[in-house]
């Protein structure tokens, strides 16, 4: 009979998990199912929240190597977050440009 995984074990899926949900969304990784990269920033926002949850919940009774995993994966996920919101925004300011310049 299989053994039960860890509770280090399923923390540390449940956060790799979740980052991995996140970089999908971010257009980072490639969608399993379509196989396609796509970004969908409501999505990756709802999932970092969650992981910001889940941190602010159980923080204090975390070890201190489960705190900075946690803590890591939250801060390069707000980073990426940002960059790709700013990227995607500059992008559509663009667009908007050129619809303005053809009608004009």
């Amino acid at each position: 009979m299989k053994e039960k995984p860890t509770e280090k074990q399923l923390f540390d899926a449940l956060i790799s998990q979740t980052a991995y949900g996140i970089w999908v969304s971010l257009g980072k990784l490639q969608n399993p199912v379509s196989g396609e990269t796509s970004v969908d920033l409501d999505q990756a926002s709802i999932q970092i929240d969650m992981l910001d949850m889940i941190n602010n919940k159980m923080h204090a009774s975390l070890t201190e190597e489960e705190r900075e995993y946690i803590d890591k994966v939250l801060a390069e996920s707000k980073m990426n977050f940002l960059e790709v919101e700013k990227s995607k925004a500059g992008k559509e300011d663009s667009s908007e440009d050129t619809k303005e310049e053809t009608e004009a």
